[in-house]
């Protein structure tokens, strides 16, 4: 759809099952050239050897050979009046008279597909290591599961023809261009293991600023049932409005620029008022750029690497000896923030762009919002989550500018502040919006306030900065 704004990117995790599959299949074999097309011209009318020579130049040598060959298969007889005619063995290969004539054989097969349990849609034979982590998982009936077995018996003899297209099957099914398989009968269905299949969905709005219907998912033969089950986990993890905090948080940091994308009532965002917002800055000497969506998303980063890829090739080509700076990265309490593959593909390209083989460049720390140093729980799905990059991972208590604003923060060069929005009556997710800053009254200004909330506590001997979540449940 033209003149729409992507404002979030999320990954739903459909429950998918993979199984061994032994199957036997009729394939319709064409013949030899010879052998169909004498078959062929006696189809058409009972013939005398003599009248086969004739018709295709043969000699008697020949025709002789051609002929005697399809007695011995069977295909071809003398009538009571000494002229060839075909069996009831060849009769079998036409349904038309003039056709070309196909031979059927049985053979057996087997296969490794992987089918989700919500449409039942084979997947292929991608055997695939995803986890469960970085998205939101969809419930299905659990009927389906525990019964996928049959399921899928069924859908694979439903879709035994687009599973053939798609080459998802053995190349010896479809070796010969003449083959036409059909599958004859499913013997067994093993299931092997269960994984999720990651399904990305954007989330758009129009150029009103309206909320725009999630597109259908290629990979499913029909996505109803799943964007059913997508708008159920939506709405358990719905959150009533914060515009209220984040206006407060905004004001906290000095932004007057952002608050000026919202409507008067702070019930949606204008997409109008961000281009011309946009447009303000690019033509300004403000070293500000604003944007819509995660700062994971891939127009979002190319944003981020504007300003750090300069820093990282001036500190590489420096023969300076500095202390490497801090690049502090902290989370939001937001449902929504960082269920999407490409989270974990940023924070690696982040850590590993940090140092090069005799120094370090810049010091990154994530922190990751917990309830407290013995909110163990949350702490093994962030370790589960951030794999393996737990050891520049932290959690911290929270509650920072409310557990709205998400901030990068790298010190006295540049500081990126993304506020969630949770806007229920006018979008079904977080609205994440946000600027970029390389303005030095800005970047100090915003730091203060993550340090000052980093060497803060939440109560006695509670310091906000609970330390590495590796080490959580440690008695140390």
């Amino acid at each position: 759809m033209e003149n729409t704004t992507i404002y979030h990117e999320i990954d739903f995790l459909l429950p998918a099952q993979r199984f061994n599959i032994n199957f036997s299949y009729i394939t319709q074999k064409g013949l030899p050239f010879v052998r169909e097309f004498v078959l062929r011209l006696i189809h058409l009318a009972p013939m005398s050897m003599s009248q086969v020579a004739t018709f295709f130049g043969f000699s008697r040598k020949e025709v002789q050979e051609a002929i005697d060959d399809l007695v011995e298969r069977g295909e071809l007889t003398l009538s009571e009046n000494g002229r060839l005619t075909l069996t009831e063995k060849s009769s079998g290969y036409f349904t038309e008279l003039g056709e070309v004539p196909r031979l059927s054989l049985l053979r057996d097969s087997t296969a490794c597909l992987s089918f989700d349990l919500a449409s039942f849609s084979c997947l292929g034979k991608d055997n695939s290591s995803e986890k469960w982590k970085a998205g939101l998982s969809i419930k299905v009936d659990d009927e389906n599961a525990s019964c996928s077995e049959t399921h899928v018996e069924k859908h694979f003899q439903r879709q035994f023809h687009e599973i053939l297209q798609k080459g998802f099957l053995s190349r010896s099914l479809t070796q010969d261009e003449k083959d036409s398989p059909n599958v004859y009968t499913v013997n067994s269905v093993n299931k092997i293991k269960q994984m999720p299949v990651r399904l990305p969905v954007q989330f758009k709005v129009d150029e009103d600023g309206r909320s725009v219907e999630r597109e259908d998912f290629e990979r499913l033969k029909s996505s109803d049932y799943v964007h059913e089950q997508i708008s159920l986990e939506l709405d358990r993890l719905a959150r009533p409005s914060n515009f209220g905090e984040l206006a407060k948080a905004m004001l906290d940091i000095g932004d007057g620029e952002t608050l000026k994308l919202f409507d008067s009532k702070g019930s949606s965002v204008s997409p109008q008022f961000f281009e011309e917002l946009t447009k303000l800055e690019s033509n300004s000497q403000k070293k500000r750029a604003t944007f819509i969506g995660p700062i994971y998303s891939s127009a979002n980063w190319e944003l981020l690497q504007k300003h750090l890829a300069p820093i990282i090739k001036a500190r590489r080509e420096s023969k300076a000896d500095v202390a490497p700076t801090p690049f502090l990265w902290v989370a939001p309490s937001d449902p929504y923030w960082g269920k999407s593959s490409n989270l974990q593909v940023r924070v690696s390209e982040l850590l590993d762009k940090a140092s090069t083989k005799d120094r370090k460049l810049y010091l990154p720390t994530i922190f990751l919002p917990v309830s407290g140093p013995e909110d163990q729980k949350t702490a093994r799905e962030w370790k589960r989550a951030f794999e393996p990059n737990t050891d520049k991972v932290h959690g911290l208590i929270e509650g920072f500018l409310g557990g709205n604003v998400e901030v990068l923060h790298f010190e006295g060069e540049f500081v990126i502040v993304v506020y969630h929005v949770s806007l229920p009556d006018s979008y079904p997710v977080s609205f994440p919006i946000g600027f970029i800053s390389a303005d030095k009254d800005v970047v100090s200004s915003v730091g203060r306030l993550v340090t000052t909330y980093l060497e803060g506590s939440s109560g006695f001997e509670r310091p906000n900065n609970c330390g590495l979540l590796s080490r959580f449940g440690r008695n140390e």
